[in-house]
């Protein structure tokens, strides 16, 4: 398990350099056009969505780790060859390149923490942030340089830890290919009504509480509280440190399906209550609207590790044992469809409403944490008993 957390460590500091700079790599150094990057993400996070199950099934059957390493190889040739893109259509085919094998990455390393559950989730969410952090450390460099050959290394970079990270993984123990049970469909998880409706409930409200602060709060800055845009870095570091120093911790002590349902309650209930004091922060003085801002900020990271590591213990108790990284891998499509979703969400209460918009995505948090009970009840009430053994006859 310690080198899954390195390889996903370099992994994620790759991958936050390249997040920093993307943009402006794609502009200057590709030359293509704000619409033009906009599509072609589009299309990979459609091709993702819909390649995260089948894929996850993939995973299940012939072995994570072997179709990790595999993926991880494509995505650093994919990245590499960003590097020759110069118009729209090879972007987009790199994007559902990088979407699917990204999509075969979350599936196969959700199959292989399965063994470690909510405390292995929690390490790798923590290691992932601490990348991502260092990361974007590493991709401020070409931004101070700001000249196109500072851009074209990171795409490097990122190619790079992905070998280094797939070299990593032939040191993880392998974990035996599942096979599934004579009868009964491939692709369960597909036909899993409750938990599919559990995916799309907690795909939006997790979606959603990722974009309070990248998306919400600097539009609000702008245009409704008075209060300075450094706040917004404020908010940011404090929300990668809570993740870095608090999620093992939270993740200890649930055990069963009820505790993650009451735990995920907990995380809504606390999120909702930060968009209470952000819409608060309006018509206030530039001091007390930072003060505010900086209280919201310290509530929702609290929150937003309740509402993860209760999400991860239902997806557990749900999952048959043969059948994790399909489950995972519909988690995550229903965190992409929730992607979608989200930031027009916002952007629309944010700038529509002002300060009662804040009350409505804080009432959108609330009603969805009172969901998760029914319909955790309902996909505890359809899991399948497990069969007893027929006794010989006397």
């Amino acid at each position: 398990m310690r080198v899954l957390l390195l390889a996903t460590l370099v992994n994620a500091f790759g991958n936050g350099a390249y997040l920093t700079t993307s943009v402006l790599f794609l502009t200057t150094v590709a030359g293509l056009s704000p619409a033009a990057i906009a599509t072609g993400l589009s299309a990979g996070a459609a091709a993702g969505v819909l390649a995260m199950t089948p894929l996850g099934y993939v995973a299940d059957r012939y072995g994570p780790k072997r179709l990790s390493i595999l993926s991880m190889i494509v995505l650093a040739g994919a990245y590499a060859a960003l590097l020759t893109v110069r118009s729209l259509l090879p972007f987009v085919l790199l994007s559902c390149v990088i979407a699917v094998a990204t999509a075969l990455v979350k599936g196969a390393t959700g199959a292989l923490a399965a063994e470690g559950r909510l405390t292995m989730r929690a390490k790798l969410r923590t290691v992932t942030n601490a990348g991502i952090g260092l990361g974007t450390l590493a991709g401020s460099v070409p931004l101070l340089i700001h000249t196109p050959s500072a851009y074209v290394v990171i795409p490097l970079l990122d190619a790079v830890t992905f070998l280094l990270a797939a070299a990593l993984l032939t040191r993880v123990p392998p974990v035996a290919p599942q096979v599934t049970p004579a009868g009964g469909p491939r692709l369960v998880a597909l036909r899993d009504r409750p938990f599919l409706a559990f995916a799309a409930l907690d795909g939006l409200l997790s979606s959603t509480y990722n974009d309070l602060f990248s998306i919400g709060l600097p539009l609000w800055l702008a245009t409704g509280a008075h209060a300075p845009l450094w706040l917004i870095s404020v908010a940011l570091v404090l929300n990668t440190a809570g993740c870095v120093l608090l999620q093992v911790r939270m993740a200890g002590g649930i055990d069963g399906l009820p505790a993650a349902r009451r735990v995920a309650l907990r995380g809504t209930t606390v999120i909702a209550l930060s968009c209470g004091i952000l819409a608060a922060t309006a018509g206030r003085p530039p001091w007390v609207a930072g003060a505010l801002i900086t209280v919201a900020a310290v509530v929702h990271v609290l929150g937003e590790l309740w509402l993860s590591t209760g999400s991860w213990g239902i997806i557990f108790e749900l999952a048959p044992p043969w059948a994790h990284g399909q489950y995972q891998g519909t988690y995550f499509a229903g965190r992409g469809l929730g992607d979608m979703i989200a930031p027009p969400l916002v952007t629309a209460c944010v700038l529509g409403l002002h300060a009662g918009g804040w009350l409505v995505l804080g009432g959108l948090f609330a009603l969805g944490g009172l969901l998760y009970s029914p319909v955790t009840r309902w996909a505890a009430r359809t899991r399948p008993t497990a069969t007893q053994p027929t006794p010989l006859p006397a």
